[in-house]
């Protein structure tokens, strides 16, 4: 074949080849770290290269890579709500790109009640964190992550227990001391029975509602504070996938250290030595020395054991777990937000499989979450939403009583007592009060037996929203359906089982050691049991309005009108009427220039739970702001670069008061428990039941109100590295719901709940923060700090002789107590003639070792008048919290330092401790081997506590010694984290990883009993406890394609 050569051709070959290689080889490849003015990573920011459509977006530690034309490209970085920032490529290949907040100051939006609103010209009390936040917590519920972290926001975790470790929350205290406490929840503006269920990972923020004039568009609902969950959605652009994987130990934060069988069993004798002054007796101790010496080497394990029951019942650690999976994206027409998550978490209850082979009463805990969070653009004009959420719940916990009560058991058990498991064999030889902890586990009369919980909780919204621009600029409408079932299935497996007394049979020899034990069956075995019981319920809600947003110039104005109906159908209602709820919504805003800002907010909202005329209720509330920054004379350039000054004034509402549903209608007839004979049937007389009448209906019951008041200041400094928020807030709740105590009840009904009570709460609150970028070392700093005190006003408290023992003027939970000055030493100072009469001692029969109660009313008889308010309320007065964080080449540390201050707690548990009023003795801590006795005051060694007594002595009167100051200091959160490098891992697909190691509740400085957490409930039934709080250690690792 014949080639032909053309030079021509082969020139303009090699030109088009060469010119194609300079332009692939002029191409610049970029990377870099996207960053926010605090120094944390910035997930989701836009980059393109401006005048093409070469494009990417951030991986969650900020970085990422992208291909330009040439060094003279132009990378443009956009964030919603953060502004545009545009950078010249250069000669770098690397590139730190900061957004200032001096860009986005203007745009910042927070969300608001029934909408959102630019935070510049928010006139309310709000307060918002972001789900980098919340996820650092290695928690099952959002309660729990949200302590320390908000200013206002007062939370207490009462309990350890998997799935019932919820903190109680409060919103700037208490203002109630009869109606419900609890701010109302809502997820994406629809009210949830739970939202503790939610993955953290699927919530974009959280926002708190805190005076009365971002609140009172909620009418009776919102006098308690709003708590409102935005869920994340799609944003457009590729699909993003994220995968989060977390693997926890759990521990206990503390735990006491019991007292063993000799020191028990001597102070018993003690005790016992002491009780005999006082009881006229001869002493005759319980335990001889060789039972003494038989506790202490171990050699009788069955009928001497040493026991200790906490070592018996835990075990050291559990794991927890979650997954979660989620992918987002989209374009202009469609956007997606999809998610599924797992949580799984064990308890510390050891296993007893062993025992029971048909079920372990262990606490689990498990949770599934998915959700899916679609946006439509139909038209310009018409757009749409549809929301699916489902969380579902399973828990395994102990049956029967309840899991504090097994807890109680366990500490209150004797370290004398059975050693609980004998070869395999339940045994029961202690005759003391308590209850083998074992038993209390296992034993279906008891607490025993295990039960399955399942929860499931569906979700649906429709949203849609049309622009009314066609009839004036800025008029929109808009409206939702939503959807929730609920439906909780309780399958309970109990089984009886064989228990056995250890019987000693003598030897022939006197040594009891050569003695032979036999194990006689005390109860016999039961079939395996089981049952099932369940309940359903459904809410629908409904709502529609109108907005409004229109600028004149440098006038702006917005508006809203809005109509919300609720309904809940539930078999548990009361006569089977399903709760209804309405609402009618005004909003309307005025700001010039940004400068001088205006707000009304008002609330018409009704219930059926009230009689008809007291269901509707008006709630106004009116703010002011002041951005004094904006005006002519503020200086451009001083170290003040934004000063805003804002205030509000308001009424709103609480339907939750307590009692019955339908107070308006008289409560039914009673069994008074008494049988009347009438007649004789045959030779016995026919025998039936008493009534009588209940309470009196009251027609003009109805809910709570609240005037609210709020005066606060925001500032930023330093050119915006330091912020400063400061409210002073007043409250007056009236009309909460109370029984009269001053008529008298001769005419033999009970007296009818009414309107009548007054509390007061005021106080203060500040949140200040510092961030900087020094070189490529960014840090934070951030403390808040809340101070509320409540005071009753009136309750129609029944005077009191002496008027320092009326409750009213007192916050409520105020402690009262006798007040103790120390302890007698000496029969010198027993014998005093100045010595007041204990009136709860027979004979007036004090010794030393007793505690010195003050005569308060100086009569000469100690007695309950003598009692005074004491210490702190029981409920926190002071909560605050500290975080600090850095970042430096990928990597990060954060720590979070919360605590509560001015609160006491009244430890009953240790005043019926060992010989504290308790016979036969209960369990007690090691530390009260520094008790009183003649011997330890005669050496001067330590002396923590009384004597110690079987029977009832002054020691175990309520008094100020056995109140404790349960503030305290914690280290809630420590994160420590390491972003991969992107470069290579983009090879492989993937846009960033991260991987982490966090903490909670990692150490706590506190000055109540040693092995107590400080939140742990202190008072109430003294054979319950709580579930100990819990230590958390985590590893995580977050990828994202």
């Amino acid at each position: 074949m014949k080639i032909e050569f053309s030079f021509k051709k082969v020139f303009l070959f090699s030109s088009m080849f060469l010119l194609l290689s300079l332009c692939v080889q002029s191409q610049v490849k970029v990377s870099g770290i996207v960053k926010d003015d605090k120094g944390g990573f910035m997930q989701g920011v836009s980059i393109i290269e401006k005048g093409t459509k070469h494009s990417t977006t951030s991986g969650e530690n900020g970085s990422y890579t992208i291909s330009v034309k040439n060094q003279n490209a132009v990378l443009v970085f956009s964030y919603v709500g953060m502004g545009v920032k545009e950078v010249v490529v250069g000669t770098q290949t690397f590139l730190t790109v900061e957004f200032s907040s001096v860009v986005k100051v203007s745009e910042e939006v927070i969300v608001v009640g029934y909408g959102t609103q630019k935070k510049i010209n928010n006139t309310g009390a709000v307060s918002t964190i972001n789900t980098k936040e919340l996820v650092q917590s290695p928690v099952a519920n959002i309660s729990n992550s949200l302590v320390g972290r908000m200013p206002g926001l007062f939370a207490t975790q009462s309990g350890g227990e998997p799935g019932n470790d919820a903190s109680k929350i409060r919103i700037r205290g208490i203002g109630t001391f009869s109606g419900n406490t609890d701010p109302l929840a809502l997820v994406d503006g629809i009210e949830v029975p739970n939202y503790n269920n939610i993955d953290p990972n699927e919530i974009e923020s959280v926002t708190i509602l805190k005076d009365a004039s971002s609140t009172a568009v909620y009418g009776i609902r919102g006098a308690n504070g709003v708590l409102i969950i935005t869920t994340k959605r799609g944003k457009i652009g590729p699909p993003k996938i994220g995968y989060t994987f977390n693997q926890g130990l759990n521990s206990f934060t503390d735990m006491r250290e019991m007292m063993n069988s000799v020191d028990y069993a001597t102070h018993f004798n003690e005790a016992i030595k002491a009780d005999a002054y006082v009881n006229g007796t001869v002493y005759t101790p319980r335990y001889s020395p060789l039972d003494i010496e038989l506790y202490g080497n171990g050699q009788d394990p069955v009928f001497h054991p040493n026991m200790n029951w906490p070592d018996v019942m835990f075990k050291k650690t559990s794991t927890q777990s979650q997954h979660n999976i989620s992918i987002s994206g989209g374009q202009k027409k469609v956007r997606y937000f999809v998610s599924g998550g797992f949580f799984n978490q064990e308890g510390l209850f050891r296993d007893t499989k062993d025992i029971v082979d048909a079920f372990s009463p262990q606490s689990i805990f498990r949770r599934y979450n998915i959700r899916s969070n679609f946006n439509f653009e139909l038209t310009e004009k018409w757009k749409m939403a549809l929301d699916l959420s489902s969380q579902t719940e399973t828990r395994n916990s102990n049956n029967g009583t309840n899991t504090e009560r097994v807890v109680g058991d366990m500490f209150r058990a004797s370290p004398l007592s059975t050693p609980g498991i004998v070869d395999g064999k339940v045994v029961n030889i202690f005759t003391g009060s308590q209850n083998n902890p074992y038993a209390s586990l296992l034993y279906p009369n008891l607490a025993g037996g295990l039960k399955r919980s399942y929860r499931n909780y569906l979700n649906g919204t429709l949203r849609m929203d049309y622009d009314l621009g066609q009839i004036t600029k800025g008029l929109s409408i808009h409206g939702f359906v939503g959807i929730q079932t609920f439906n909780d299935q309780q399958i309970t497996n109990t089984k009886t089982l064989i228990t056995y007394l250890a019987v000693r049979i003598p030897n022939s020899t006197p040594d009891i050691l050569d003695d032979k034990i036999n194990y006689v069956p005390s109860t016999t075995d039961a079939q395996f049991n089981f049952a099932q019981t369940g309940t359903y319920n459904r809410r629908i809600t409904a709502q529609t309005g109108i907005d409004y947003k229109r600028n004149f110039g440098r006038h702006n104005v917005t508006g809203l009108v809005l109509y919300n109906q609720q309904k809940t159908y539930d078999p548990g209602l009361a006569f089977l009427v399903p709760k209804g709820y309405q609402s009618f919504v005004g909003r309307a805003t005025y700001d010039f220039n940004g400068r001088y800002l205006a707000e009304v907010n008002l609330g018409y909202n009704g219930t059926e739970n009230f009689a008809p005329g007291k269901r509707f209720g008006f709630f106004p509330a009116y703010s002011v702001g002041w951005v004094v920054s904006k005006e002519a004379f503020f200086p451009e350039k001083g170290m003040i670069t934004f000063l805003k000054i804002r205030g509000s004034y308001g009424e709103v509402g609480n339907d939750n008061i307590g009692g019955s549903r339908f107070l308006y209608n008289p409560t039914s007839y009673t069994s008074v428990g008494s049988i009347y004979f009438f007649g004789n049937v045959g030779s016995t007389f026919a025998g039936f039941n008493g009534l009588r009448e209940g309470a009196t209906g009251n027609p003009d019951v109805t809910w709570e109100r609240s005037v609210k008041r709020n005066i606060g200041l925001e500032m930023r400094l330093l050119n915006e590295k330091l912020r400063f928020t400061g409210d002073i807030f007043d409250e007056v709740r009236s009309d909460i719901l109370a029984t009269r105590q001053t008529i008298s009840n001769i005419a033999g009904l009970s007296q009818p709940a009414a309107n009548l009570g007054k509390m007061e709460n005021k106080g203060y609150e500040a949140e200040l923060t510092f961030s900087d970028i020094v070189g490529d070392l960014g840090y934070r700093i951030a403390a808040n700090y809340t101070f509320a005190r409540n005071k009753v006003l009136f309750r129609d408290e029944v005077a009191n002789l002496y008027s320092y023992q009326n409750r009213t003027g007192q916050s409520l939970g105020q402690n009262y107590t006798l007040i103790a000055d120390g302890i007698y030493n000496t029969w010198d100072e027993v014998n005093d003639a100045k010595r007041p009469v204990y009136s709860m001692v027979a004979n007036n029969r004090v010794q030393p070792g007793d505690l010195i109660f003050r005569d308060v009313n100086g009569d000469g008889i100690i007695n309950d008048f003598d009692q005074v308010p004491t210490g702190y309320s029981n409920l926190p007065e002071v909560t605050y919290g500290v975080s600090l964080g850095a970042n430096y080449h990928g990597f990060d540390l954060s720590v979070l330092f919360q605590g509560v201050d001015h609160v006491s707690h009244y430890y009953t548990r240790f005043q019926r401790g060992t010989g504290y009023g308790q016979a036969p003795p209960e369990g007690s801590a090691s530390y009260m081997n520094e008790s009183w006795t003649p011997e330890r005051y005669a050496a001067g060694l330590p002396i923590k506590f009384p004597r110690f007594s079987v029977n009832a002595t002054p020691n175990n009167a309520g008094s100020s010694f056995w109140l404790a100051d349960a503030s305290y200091l914690r280290i809630k959160n420590v994160e420590v984290g390491y972003a991969v490098n992107a470069g290579m891992l983009r090879k492989i697909g993937i846009s960033s990883c991260r991987v982490y190691a966090n903490a909670n509740n990692l150490f706590t400085w506190k000055k109540v009993y040693a092995g107590i957490d400080p939140e742990n409930t202190a008072t109430g039934d003294t054979n319950t406890e709580p579930y100990p709080l819990v230590r958390t250690i985590n590893f995580g690792l977050n990828i994202n394609f």
